[in-house]
């Protein structure tokens, strides 16, 4: 017959008895090297961004909203289509200008005239004379087209309902913009919790399968029990390894919504 790992109550009782005691005369001494490499800090003044509080090492929210808005391309964008806008009303306004115009006209030359005199015996004689002068002439007209004129109202709230409707999309763009860095300051800080629930897990799960190897060769737990704490160590590393990386992606993100660059900003390697 084909040998069966079988566990009696009295070997599961030892093992977590021996598990217990352990915890409690070395706690958090079995942590695997690379990840005792990661989150060591060898200065007590140095910042770790991973498991040190972020919250002391960058802005606080309403500055990093604010910095958000003026980073933002779309809301300068929407700026100035509100300032386009605005021109293109006070034009409207001044259409009727257009039919309003001014002619004028300038000639110089050799000008003759007939003027009459009297001559010695008292009759008035015509005679031809010649002067060399410059004549002006400037006029003020006024040519109105009816469309014109009658479109011009629809033309001013036409343009009065484009400005309302920019301004509206500015409005919506900034409450994205509050909602996005809210988001990701939120997502940071929850990331950076689970980081550190995370280290904790691994270790407990790495000195629990240190402990599970002990007594699998011993013979006092079966294989099918050592599995499955080896699997539970794969899984807490694999959740350390998604909120890191949640983290990163939320910290990278809030730089660049916000423009503000966290490591220059303290000094950061």
């Amino acid at each position: 017959m084909p040998k069966q790992f079988n566990i009696s109550y009295t070997r599961l009782s030892g093992f977590f008895i021996s598990l217990l005691m352990l915890l409690l005369l070395f706690p958090k001494t079995l942590v695997s090297q690379e990840l005792a490499n990661e989150i060591k800090v060898s200065n007590e003044s140095v910042f770790n961004p991973i498991t040190d509080d972020i919250t002391k090492k960058i802005p606080p929210l309403d500055v990093l909203i604010d910095s958000a808005l003026i980073n933002s391309h779309r809301l300068k964008y929407w700026d100035t289509e509100i300032k386009i806008t605005e021109y293109e009303l006070k034009s409207a306004k001044r259409n009727w200008a257009n039919g309003i115009f001014i002619q004028g006209d300038a000639k110089e030359g050799t000008w003759t005239s007939l003027s009459y005199v009297q001559d010695q015996y008292g009759n008035e004689v015509g005679t031809l004379g010649t002067t060399d002068q410059g004549r002006y002439t400037i006029g003020l007209g006024l040519r109105v087209p009816l469309v014109d004129l009658w479109d011009r109202g629809n033309k001013i709230k036409l343009n009065k309902m484009r400005i309302e409707r920019n301004i509206e999309k500015m409005q919506e763009d900034r409450q994205a913009i509050r909602a996005n860095v809210i988001n990701l300051y939120n997502e940071l800080l929850i990331q950076q919790n689970m980081l550190k629930l995370d280290i904790d897990n691994i270790e407990f799960s790495e000195l629990t399968a240190e402990m599970a190897d002990k007594e699998f060769q011993n013979g006092k737990i079966s294989l099918s029990d050592l599995s499955r704490i080896r699997d539970n160590l794969n899984r807490a590393r694999y959740r350390y390894v998604d909120s890191k990386t949640g983290f990163i992606k939320a910290y990278v993100m809030l730089q660049e919504l916000t423009g503000i660059k966290f490591n220059e900003l303290n000094n950061w390697e």
